[in-house]
């Protein structure tokens, strides 16, 4: 009883500073641009005497013209043996503020970046995701009349639970954010804090067991919506045995953890008949649009990343959590957080401005002028460039986004595309030079040329999955080399053996494509006024046009 009440305290607390945080993005938007100003100049007066700011004379920067004369544009490469020193430990090389771990993404062709967190760069995170849309939860809720049930959450997203030798975490940015709720995770999470520092084995079933346990479930928190289309997929097969199991306190033969994991949730665990018996009837009632909610009565908001390529994977969560609202949380990278919803089932996107200092690349432009954020027109495409509290200036995302329109004067945006990427089902970030490599490998195990290729999402199943279509090759046994090319994907992009060890990410298919497609494709262009030289070999479908004209001429999978 003193944990429910302490736990109920705690998630009022949770969307108290929500609220909080919904009333400075509001503030902020009335006048961003001297937010966002007085941002970069913290940033110079707190970083002026570190290695960095001494190079670039920080300490006599007095205007934004001055910043951009004096630091150059950057990219990883350009901060890696500077990122490399931070990681053996040195103070003052990029930034004053204390590192609390580094955020390790795929990189380019699976070469691995490490991103700095600090204190100071973790509060944007720590400011704008669960608390801001448990808040927008709770206030939808007094909307409709109803009264907020404050009940703990289920993290879906498991961290790699990595450490340098120095003992500091390195893993996604959303665990190591996390790590700042600290001595709140049993009050505010159905998993007992053990589980977050072991993630060997059924992780999934570790927690469905505690989230299932818990009727006062009122979030659902993923990073992408992806992760909840795999999991629900997971719960669908499991579900007799997490209900078996409950019933008797039990943890299954079945279930692969190790025996040192199982021994420490054992002591979590106790048999609840009563509970059992009530989810085996809603399972056994069918995985329908009530499930969600028939589980758990209080369910106020799910949360996760569902726009570009993650919308098919929200769309299949909807068909199971009707009257849940979405919360399509935030958009950023590992390198900081650049903007977050303000409001439930919108993906535009409010900039935050007291996240990073920004400044955009109109589309198109080389990046020999940039703008600020007063520039910004609606409907216009730029590149982003973010300086963070972490030790980043200057530094190109690579990331391209859309100004949908303004609340007050800051821009609303949502992001379009990735310049390189041609996908990210789950957090994977499979780039044009990952696609090329692991064609080049396939040619060269086979002493084979494959003429025309292109990768394209394929959302008929779920998970979703990667799917290749060729032309030319004809000699290759492309259906009996699938787990070759994903193993060549793998070595490629690093994370993609591990989101499909997950069930993230569904099996590749292969496809051929018809004879003569890709040159039809170039005479079509060619017809509407498109110079030779200007033509490209089509390597994704990034548009509509494309998909319905090459996905229109693949042969039968028979015949692949």
């Amino acid at each position: 009883m003193l944990k429910r009440m302490l736990s109920r305290a705690a998630m009022r607390l949770m969307v108290v500073k929500g609220n909080m945080s919904l009333r400075r993005l509001e503030k902020a938007s009335e006048n961003p641009m001297k937010v966002n100003a007085a941002l970069l100049k913290r940033i110079l007066r707190e970083n002026r005497n570190t290695e960095y700011g001494k190079a670039h004379g920080f300490g006599k920067i007095r205007s934004i013209e001055e910043f951009k004369e004096k630091v150059p544009q950057s990219n990883y490469e350009d901060f890696a043996p500077m990122i490399e020193r931070v990681k053996n430990g040195e103070k003052n090389v990029l930034t004053s503020s204390r590192i609390l771990g580094f955020s390790r993404t795929s990189g380019s062709s699976g070469v691995p970046k490490y991103i700095p967190a600090s204190a100071a760069s973790l509060k944007a995170y720590v400011r704008y995701t669960w608390t801001r849309a448990l808040a927008l939860g709770a206030k939808e809720l007094k909307r409709q009349g109803k009264r907020y049930q404050p009940g703990r959450g289920v993290f879906l997203s498991p961290a790699t639970n990595e450490c340098l030798p120095n003992g500091l975490p390195c893993s996604n940015i959303a665990e190591i954010g996390a790590r700042e709720y600290g001595a709140f995770y049993p009050f505010i999470l159905t998993v007992p804090k053990t589980l977050f520092d072991m993630h060997d084995g059924d992780y999934v079933y570790s927690i469905y067991r505690f989230a299932l346990a818990d009727p006062d479930v009122t979030f659902i928190f993923s990073v992408f919506f992806s992760v909840n289309v795999s999991q629900l997929a997971y719960l669908r097969k499991n579900w007799k045995t997490l209900v078996d199991d409950m019933e008797k306190g039990v943890i299954s033969d079945t279930v692969d953890l190790k025996p040192e994991v199982k021994a420490a949730l054992m002591k979590y665990i106790k048999p609840m008949p009563e509970r059992a018996a009530y989810l085996r009837r809603q399972f056994e009632q069918g995985f329908d649009e009530t499930l969600l909610r028939r589980i758990w009565p209080n369910l106020t908001v799910l949360c996760g990343i569902g726009n570009a390529s993650f919308k098919p994977a929200a769309d299949t969560v909807r068909a199971v959590a009707e009257g849940v609202p979405f919360d399509f949380s935030i958009y950023g990278a590992s390198e900081g957080l650049v903007a977050a919803c303000c409001e439930l089932e919108s993906t535009d996107m409010q900039l935050l401005t007291d996240s990073c200092f920004y400044e955009f690349i109109p589309f198109g432009e080389n990046g020999e002028r940039t703008l600020t954020l007063d520039q910004l027109q609606a409907g216009e495409k730029y590149e982003i460039l973010i300086t963070t509290r972490a030790g980043l200036y200057r530094y190109r995302l690579k990331d391209v986004i859309e100004v949908k329109g303004f609340r007050g004067k800051c821009p609303l945006i949502s992001f379009v595309y990735r310049k390189g990427q041609l996908f990210n089902i789950a957090g994977e970030k499979f780039s044009e030079e990952d696609a090329r490599n692991t064609i080049e490998m396939l040619e060269k195990a086979h002493d084979t040329h494959i003429g025309h290729w292109l990768f394209y999402q394929d959302d008929s199943v779920a998970p979703s999955r990667y799917a290749l279509a060729v032309e030319g090759a004809d000699d290759l046994d492309l259906e009996s080399c699938i787990d070759e090319i994903e193993e060549y994907m793998g070595r490629c992009n690093r994370r993609y053996p591990g989101q499909r060890a997950k069930f993230f990410i569904e099996r590749l298919v292969v496809r051929r494509q018809a004879p003569g497609t890709h040159d039809e494709w170039a005479k079509l262009c060619l017809s509407r006024g498109a110079s030779a030289s200007q033509l490209k070999p089509v390597h994704s479908l990034d548009n509509p046009e494309k998909r319905e004209f090459f996905l229109s001429r693949l042969l039968p999978e028979t015949e692949a």
